[in-house]
């Protein structure tokens, strides 16, 4: 498709040198028990990671699916334990052997989980984002759903943070520096099969 620097493009054309809008590009989870909460340093009130630091052996795990399926999102929740955000999380998991139906046994025997998310962001020049969400308390399981006939049979899961453990801050920004060097951080450090 041609480009065009027109204004008035109409909706057949996209404008020259614009990037994507704000999406979600690609998403890891960890182990909440697997991040070094000693060695990692966070910065600007707790709010941005600058160095994450995985315990020895630890890896991201891929979350696989398309577009609709990645869904990821924070809300500030006010209730009786107080002001804090509450995460949620959608992922769909392929199954390409035992170790990922382990993992989601895991997460039905209640282990926790914190969510690495690559996206675009939605400025001008749509610079690309790292976030991470549930890294104060971990997010549980709230539901798995696997249809055969849907999702091309993979399963698509959700968790969420727990009641009474609201986190204090939103989705925190995770940058080694910069974010090249924080997609060399996250892919060295990726679960391959």
């Amino acid at each position: 498709m041609n480009c065009t620097n027109a204004k008035l493009a109409g909706k057949f054309a996209r404008v020259c040198g614009l990037k994507p809008k704000q999406g979600i590009l690609r998403k890891w989870y960890v182990n909440y028990g697997d991040i070094d909460r000693a060695a990692t340093q966070l910065a600007n009130r707790k709010t941005k990671i600058t160095t994450m630091v995985l315990a020895t052996g630890a890896k991201f795990y891929p979350a696989e699916g398309n577009d609709k399926v990645h869904k990821a999102n924070h809300a500030l929740a006010v209730n009786d334990f107080g002001n804090g955000y509450i995460h949620t999380d959608n992922y769909t998991i392929l199954y390409r052997g035992e170790n990922e139906r382990e993992r989601i046994q895991e997460l039905v025997d209640g282990a926790r989980v914190v969510t690495v998310v690559e996206k675009v962001d939605g400025g001008e020049n749509g610079e690309l984002t790292y976030e991470v969400l549930g890294y104060e308390s971990g997010m549980k399981i709230t539901e798995d759903n696997w249809s055969s006939s849907e999702n091309s049979g993979t399963a698509t899961v959700t968790v969420a943070t727990q009641e009474g453990e609201e986190e204090s801050t939103g989705a925190k920004l995770l940058t080694h520096t910069d974010a090249a060097n924080t997609k060399t951080f996250i892919e060295d450090n990726q679960y391959s099969s």
